[in-house]
């Protein structure tokens, strides 16, 4: 399943790699979705709320702050409590081809990350992981089973 074949055009870098996975997936939907009027020159700079010391980066707090600043932005959230149904939303989203993130936790490393979805096949979700420097991306192959 080819989700978004003109995914490396909406791609862009994490400014700030310790914060702002967040806004920059956010930055990410929105280009895709063809959103106008959104000043991504300063996007992550604005709405990576931990870097700018203006409150707690997570899915609600940064889409709130968008749509603050943005009213005709609307971001919905799913919170799942099993990894199943959290596939099971997936899966249902990618049926229909729409973009989503991800939020998966980093066992070796603690923590966790958020990136977009941008592909799919049977077995594996493909996440993109980061936007190199030199534009150059980089993919993280889940194993739909991990999910479960």
């Amino acid at each position: 399943m080819t989700l978004c074949s003109d995914w490396p055009r909406y791609a862009v870098p994490q400014r700030h790699a310790r914060t702002g996975c967040i806004p920059t997936g956010y930055e990410f939907l929105l280009r895709a979705a063809g959103v106008e009027g959104i000043d991504f020159a300063t996007f992550q700079d604005e709405f990576d709320l931990e870097f700018a010391g203006t409150g707690q980066n997570n899915f609600q707090t940064v889409a709130l702050a968008i749509q603050a600043r943005y009213p005709l932005v609307s971001i919905g959230i799913e919170i799942f409590g099993r990894g199943a149904d959290k596939l099971g939303f997936i899966e249902q989203r990618l049926s229909r081809k729409q973009l989503l993130l991800l939020s998966l936790t980093l066992r070796q490393q603690g923590g966790w990350h958020i990136a977009p979805i941008v592909d799919a096949d049977s077995e594996n979700l493909y996440l993109l992981w980061e936007i190199l420097p030199d534009r150059e991306a980089k993919v993280y192959e889940l194993s739909r089973c991990e999910g479960q």
